[in-house]
């Protein structure tokens, strides 16, 4: 049996609260004004507030609250903290058999309703208020806060405003666009960014729906819905933000790359501007580039001791290939400048070739890959190699001519770092061979392989002890020590509700002695090169992420999600290996 809600304008019609005149006669104004229906009824005086809301709870499923007659319980309302109320636009008013009743503007929102029901420890009962009488609570009970996101509302209450004053903004096209139609969202744009700097975000993510514009901030790696802006603010937001990198707002059907550079708190911020035609509009992608995190150094990156001796002693090497394997978006380009800003000096030159070039430092060449005029990353490469380098970094191995032009670098006397998507360090040694690429060629240039995961940090507010079952054990190696208890996230304010603040890196290190070079030119099996490079300290993705869970840094469900653990599948000399290190490790 299928279930249909029936639209508030029928209810009210059904109800004989409107005729069908006027229901039409309100519609028409709806598609002047692009209010919602219930606001143009109020404003009419067709019917009162109190009424609407009783039809709209009966429309929704739930009760109705009257936050005039009925006010939040002052004993009540210090259940949920002020910053959530605000987030969330909803305020607890009764407890109500053993329930916490909490008015909300939106009953459907199972996010909000699950904060409060973790943050207050209750059950919670969702019954239905107004906007405006919610915030005036909000502002009674816990006082004037002039938060991000008020502010984030307020510009795009303002830039609605602006437009509602202007007829002739309210039918703009993707093309013919003027100054004044982009100002009122000038200040939204400024506090889009603001927002995810404050965040710490990576990217955000403007996506226009068939009725909306979706905003999402990558936070930790994950993205998390930020705010909905009205579809009749999408062509506007989309020109400002190609006004602000310079692209063409009059181009729409083809794809643009751009830049935005600006000053936040003293810092320069570089934003990467990616601009896709989408069904409902442009997508627009911006990745925000601090220019702080290139100057990290490595041990602030997440190496264990073990591999951060295994990898420092690589780079220190006069000449050899040395790659950065993963996948996108695990930090292998902040481990190479992290690499060049320990080994950058003024008695060498160092030199690279990027596609984009990501972060600018000082006392490093850097060159800009084009492939648009033939300057791919080989020919680039071939061009520095005339510009008489000692180190030279390469963005990515994509292809075999790169991947020859960079072993021959590393051949002639220079130390190569670059990065190459695969899915651990020693799956980068049949890539590089399926490419191509000689093994007696890549044994002799080979100095080692990284591979790298971010796995996020448990927030340290909200995370909770648990017994841990006898397959998480096994499937950490540890199924013969006596664990108490390992972690879990929880989530709470300070995580935004997702249980992690924060990132770390997971390596392994795989190192190419003589030994093993010889068993690449032999073209020996992986496995077989694999239980070699443990005797000269390799140890796996596995053991590393293991270490971080063991010490409570992390949980067991997001390595998992990580990083693929292969316990049962591993040879068991290497297991052996691996068990070694596993028990010298110390449990929180």
């Amino acid at each position: 049996m299928v279930i249909t809600r029936q639209r508030l304008g029928e209810i009210l019609v059904a109800q004989r609260l409107i005729t069908k005149e006027q229901l039409e006669l309100v519609m028409t104004i709806q598609r002047e004004r692009f209010q919602p229906l219930g606001q143009i009824l109020i404003q009419t005086g067709m019917i009162t507030e109190e009424r609407l809301l009783q039809v709209c709870a009966l429309q929704k499923g739930v009760e109705a609250w009257s936050l005039h007659n009925s006010p939040p319980e002052p004993e009540v309302v210090r259940l949920l903290p002020a910053k959530v109320c605000r987030a969330n636009m909803y305020i607890p008013v009764q407890i109500k058999n053993g329930r916490l009743i909490v008015a909300m503007r939106d009953t459907n929102d199972v996010d909000s309703i699950d904060m409060a029901r973790n943050i207050s420890k209750m059950r919670v009962e969702p019954v239905l208020a107004t906007e405006e009488r919610i915030a005036e609570a909000i502002v009674n009970c816990f006082g004037e806060d002039d938060t991000h996101s008020q502010a984030m509302s307020r510009y795009v209450h303002d830039a609605m405003d602006e437009y509602d004053t202007e007829p002739t903004a309210v039918e703009i096209k993707e093309t013919g666009l003027t100054e004044s139609d982009i100002r009122p969202v000038v200040g939204l744009v400024n506090q889009l960014f603001s927002d995810a700097l404050r965040m710490h975000a990576s990217d955000i993510h403007i996506e226009p729906r068939k009725n909306r514009v979706e905003i999402r901030y990558r936070i930790d790696g994950m993205l998390v819905r930020m705010h909905d802006i009205p579809v009749k603010l999408k062509a506007p937001l989309i020109a400002r933000i190609k006004v602000l990198a310079h692209l063409d707002i009059v181009e729409y059907r083809t794809p643009q790359d751009g830049r935005i550079n600006i000053k936040n708190e003293g810092k320069s911020i570089d934003m990467r501007v990616s601009v896709l035609p989408n069904y409902h509009g442009q997508r627009i992608v911006i990745r925000l580039l601090d220019k702080n995190v290139a100057l990290q150094k490595l041990p602030e990156l997440g190496f264990n001791d073990h591999n951060l001796t295994m990898y420092e002693d690589m780079i220190t090497k006069p000449y050899g290939l040395i790659l950065v394997t993963g996948p996108t978006g695990s930090g292998k380009t902040t481990t190479l400048y992290a690499s060049l800003n320990q080994l950058r000096d003024t008695t060498n030159n160092i030199m690279t070739c990027e596609d984009p070039v990501e972060y600018d430092i000082d006392g490093i060449n850097q060159s800009q890959v084009n492939d648009k005029v033939g300057l791919t990353f080989a020919a680039q490469l071939r061009s520095i190699l005339r510009q008489d380098p000692d180190i030279i970094m390469v963005g990515e191995i994509r292809d075999k001519e790169t991947a020859e032009s960079a072993i021959r670098s590393a051949l002639t006397g220079h130390l190569v770092l670059s990065t190459l998507h695969c899915n651990d360090a020693s799956s980068a040694i049949p890539r590089l061979i399926d490419m191509g690429i000689e093994p007696y060629l890549l044994s002799s240039a080979l100095i080692g392989i990284t591979a790298q995961r971010l796995v996020r940090y448990l927030c340290p507010h909200c995370k909770e002890k648990y017994k841990p079952s006898g397959e998480e054990l096994y499937t950490l190696g540890v199924e013969n020590r006596n664990v108490e208890h390992l972690w879990r996230a929880v989530g709470c304010t300070n995580c935004l509700n997702t249980g992690y603040k924060g990132r770390v890196a997971v390596h392994e290190i795989f190192p190419t002695p003589p030994a093993i070079q010889h068993e690449i030119a032999a073209q020996a099996p992986i496995d077989e090169v694999r239980l070699l490079a443990a005797k000269y300290g390799y140890s796996t993705l596995q053991i590393a992420a293991a270490e971080r869970v063991l010490k409570g840094e992390t949980s067991f469900s997001e390595v998992r999600r990580v990083v693929f653990f292969e316990t049962r599948a591993m040879p068991a000399e290497l297991k052996a290996a691996d068990k070694l290190r596993t028990n010298k490790l110390r449990v929180a």
